[in-house]
């Protein structure tokens, strides 16, 4: 397999929307699936961390960005859950992850190039802080649809920049 940004933005879009999908599996299956879901992200994520790190000097500054950040959050939400820091976890297993894509897609449209890419990301980052807002407000707010309203809102506009690169990397090339 060659990889490029292209399939490791393939794999970011795949892993994060799976990942959101089974979190809402979880919570609607197990009883205390807390492990299950921690793990399963890790899983997940170090899928696209190790692909950023196995494409090296290729990889720009934004892959940096996302991968350190995700490493962070997930570790995080690791220590809250291993410290039964009960006061944290509404924050830290929900808003944080709106936030985290708030912040995460405010910057890649900053600088995604092209501006239907950049339109889109803008949007996913406005859609993920209003999520913020409505979670910091009401953390039970989105109960029960929180995390495929997330696969929506992150996976997926991941996985619509893929043509998106394609065709702005063919204008410009």
């Amino acid at each position: 397999m060659n990889l490029t940004r292209q399939s490791l933005l393939l794999w970011w879009g795949l892993t994060v929307t799976v990942a959101y999908l089974l979190t809402e599996y979880f919570g609607h299956t197990l009883e205390h699936g807390h492990d299950a879901v921690l793990w399963t992200w890790a899983g997940a994520m170090l899928i696209p961390v190790v692909m950023s790190l196995l494409l090296g000097s290729r990889a720009n500054a934004l892959v940096w960005v996302w991968a350190g950040a995700t490493v962070l959050a997930v570790v995080e939400n690791f220590w809250v859950h291993a410290a039964e820091a009960k006061a944290l976890m509404p924050f830290s297993f929900h808003t944080l992850w709106f936030l985290f894509g708030a912040a995460g897609f405010a910057y890649t449209a900053a600088v995604a190039e092209g501006s239907s890419r950049k339109r889109l990301y803008a949007g996913a980052a406005l859609l993920n802080l209003m999520g913020a807002g409505l979670l910091l407000v009401n953390h039970d707010f989105l109960k029960g649809y929180q995390f495929i309203l997330l696969a929506l809102i992150q996976g997926v506009p991941m996985l619509l920049d893929v043509p998106l690169r394609r065709q702005h990397e063919a204008q410009a090339g």
